[in-house]
């Protein structure tokens, strides 16, 4: 065997210095590679140069790969930083490297891999790293890893596979931007950096190497939030009984931004409760090769959990908050564990499958999402549930192959006479809203269909076998619908169901439409509102909205086709309704559409000093809210002192100027606008009152004195009189 190799030694090397001036290299690349094999080989290689398959990579005149993979320990002190273009350098834990390798890096034109074999000498902690240099991983390392390693230079993956006592990471990492997946084995004594959460700001994939085996001086990281962090995977050393045994570690529960994590291998014991709830929804947990008590655990919502190589029942096992449970590689021995244990709402698939479950299939099972189920290849025995032999097994054939007495993979659907369904007679549905009813009843199956008088009908499977829902939106008129099940639809069930009928309570006119207020109107554009008035005319109403519902507003008419131009003002009319056939009761109202003025205003002058006046018109009727009428003039409010269906009676006060005036009129809901004139009043002196002629007494005797006071009264009437005219004349003139 040694002769072999020897030979096959020789002719890799007649190879590799075959037509050796042959290529041109750029700078000192030439000289380094053969300083290289010299090293490797160690003794002088022939000086020339050509590239190898396996062990040097050109591109053009440029190096771009190495891969050393002899088995003879050596240390290379090759100078690297002619290669500028290398983009992967690989080699294995028997190649050692000088301390100053990382000195002698150069910036890289292309991202490059960078593989350690073995790494024994202290790694100064001024060095720079270079750009571009993408990945790095430690085979082999034994020494500290410098600060500069997170401080400098563009690694965005780091992994140390192998360490031995003397490596360490800083305590305490230096903010980076740049690193995103870290993969670290921790050993006796390592201490993982406690601010790795706050300082690694993108890492985003972290692969904990947990070597606890003989071990009882390791401890278990701790670990505050990170950034970005999306998978978490912690392997321990192997099942044996001498590894030292972790609580389950709290603070993961504080990386909310997790997707995944996995535990592999012996390392965690639960003997308290585990509470992962505050994890991100959806997390996908892989458990492997440990024997982790699961029911101390309770999963966060909608998890996917993988168990590969775990023997741990799994029967009492709270899984509702889970969506996936696939079991692999498992001899359980045991019953499947009880639907009871998931929420069928939730949980997509439960996948089984060759784990050794024994029993029977339980009835409830029958509950599970259709394709959910695969529990073939186990020691299932007995008389599988009805809900599967309904549709038979070409349905379901994630259960087989098994030991059932009655069912297998070519068993037929049957007639299903263990079909129920408990629909009620009738069902009486409000217009105004959408209707859920449910239904339970019993092996109605998976899968359903539904034809329907209205449209818009929805039949869904809530609870598989046990539970339906019929989702009716707005309708009105009398309906029925059709339910489906079975194997091809063959089972039917009708549900008969009507809505109420419609009333109108009352009518408001606004602006130059009317509308109608009332209960059970159709909200149904499929359904027309069909209003008749005087049983002579019918005019379409538009449809109600759930909004004009809650404001207390009416249905109205579309365009100018519309009852009021068939109604008189103050005068009595029926109307009715007609929604889908269901017809409300005749109601009779008085119908006020507007305020009219009787009074011609064109004639009308009101004076400036004030007043009181009586304008004749419409202004109600015997329904009409006659509390707060308001009657203003030029914007000012005046006092209506009476106010009927026909009259309104006012005070109104002195204005400055003659002139023309707003006049605004609110009686209920209605309004009337209009303008009337004011004129100045002619103001006269007052008139005096003259004083009556005494009547002479037919006994008494007048003496000259008396006939003298008789005389002098006259005369100073007849002055006053005088005085009176002359004002007169000099106040016309």
């Amino acid at each position: 065997m040694s002769y072999c190799k020897n030979i096959l030694l020789i002719i890799f090397l007649i190879f590799s210095i075959k037509n050796i001036n042959s290529q041109n290299f750029k700078g000192n690349q030439k000289q380094q590679v053969n300083a290289l094999y010299s090293q490797i080989y160690q003794g002088n290689i022939y000086e020339g140069y050509q590239c190898m398959i396996g062990l040097i990579t050109c591109s053009g005149d440029t190096v771009v790969g190495i891969n050393i993979f002899t088995g003879v320990p050596v240390t290379l002190t090759v100078d690297f930083s002619v290669f500028e273009d290398l983009e992967s350098f690989m080699s294995r834990d028997v190649i050692s490297f000088s301390p100053n390798i990382f000195s002698r890096l150069p910036n890289f034109t292309n991202p490059a891999y960078f593989n350690i074999g073995k790494m024994s000498v202290p790694i100064p902690e001024d060095i720079v790293l270079p750009k571009n240099l993408n990945s790095v991983e430690f085979i082999s390392i034994s020494v500290p890893l410098p600060s500069a390693f997170f401080s400098t230079g563009t690694i965005e993956i780091l992994s140390i596979n192998s360490v031995s006592p003397g490596f360490a990471l800083p305590e305490q990492l230096p903010q980076n931007n740049m690193l995103k997946q870290l993969s670290i084995t921790i050993i006796e004594n390592g201490v993982f950096p406690s601010n790795a959460g706050s300082a690694l700001r993108n890492l985003t994939t972290l692969s904990l190497n947990i070597n606890n085996y003989n071990t009882k001086n390791i401890t278990f990281p701790t670990f505050e939030p990170f950034n970005q962090l999306t998978k978490l995977s912690i392997a321990f050393q192997g099942l044996d009984p001498l590894n030292q045994l972790f609580e389950f570690e709290p603070t993961i529960n504080n990386i909310n931004t997790l997707e995944e994590l996995s535990i592999d291998k012996l390392g965690f014991k639960a003997s308290n409760d585990v509470n992962l709830t505050n994890l991100t929804n959806n997390l996908q947990l892989t458990f492997s090769n440990h024997i982790l008590q699961l029911n101390k655990f309770k999963f966060p919502l909608y998890c996917s959990l993988f168990l590969t190589n775990y023997p741990i029942s799994i029967y009492d096992v709270d899984f509702r908050n889970l969506k996936y449970l696939s079991l692999s590689n498992v001899n359980y021995g045991e019953n499947l564990p009880p639907a009871s244990n998931f929420d069928f709402e939730k949980l997509n698939a439960l996948i089984l499958t060759s784990n050794s479950f024994n029993g029977t299939l339980p009835e409830d099972y029958c509950s599970f999402v259709k394709d959910s189920l695969a529990l073939g290849s186990n020691d299932l025995t007995g008389s599988a549930p009805d809900c599967f032999k309904c549709l038979g097994g070409e349905q379901f054939l994630g259960l087989f192959p098994n030991d059932f007495d009655d069912f297998f993979d070519d068993t037929p659907a049957d007639v299903c006479t263990a079909f129920s369904l408990d629909v009620p007679v009738s069902q009486l549905l409000k217009t105004n809203e959408t209707t859920i009813l449910e239904f339970t009843g019993s092996n109605i199956g998976w899968d359903c269909d539904i034809e329907s008088t209205q449209p818009g009908v929805d039949l869904e499977i809530i609870e598989p076998n046990k539970k339906i829902k019929i989702t009716i939106p707005p309708g009105a008129g009398i309906q029925n619908a059709t339910l489906k099940f079975g194997n091809n639809y063959s089972i039917n069930v009708t549900l008969n169901y009507e809505f109420y009928g419609p009333t109108i309570d009352s009518y408001y006119v606004q602006g130059s439409g009317i509308f109608f207020r009332g209960s059970y109107f159709s909200y149904n554009d499929y359904y027309e509102n069909l209003i008749t008035i005087n049983n002579d005319y019918i005019f379409s109403a538009s449809v109600q909205t759930i909004e004009d519902q809650n404001l207390n507003n009416g249905i109205g008419f579309y365009g100018d086709d519309t009852p009021i131009s068939v109604l008189k003002n103050r005068e009595s009319f029926n109307v009715s309704i007609d929604v889908a056939g269901k017809q409300s009761q005749t109601v009779t109202f008085i119908y006020f559409g507007n305020i009219t003025m009787l009074s011609d205003l064109s004639s009308i002058q009101l004076n400036t000093t004030g007043g009181n006046f009586s304008f004749d018109g419409e202004f109600g009727c015997s329904t009409t809210d006659f509390s707060n009428p308001i009657f203003k003039i030029n914007d000012v409010d005046v006092e209506i002192l009476e106010i009927t269906e026909t009259r309104i009676n006012i005070t109104y006060p002195p204005i400055e100027n003659a002139g023309t005036y707003s006049l605004y009129i609110e009686v209920g809901d209605f309004s009337y606008t209009d303008e009337i004139q004011f004129i100045v009043t002619p103001t006269f002196p007052p008139s005096p009152t003259p004083t009556p002629t005494p009547t002479p007494t037919p006994t008494s005797t007048s003496t000259p004195d008396d006939e003298s006071l008789s005389i002098s009264s006259t005369l100073s009437i007849s002055l006053i009189y005088l005085f009176s005219i002359i004002l007169l004349i000099n106040f016309v003139f």
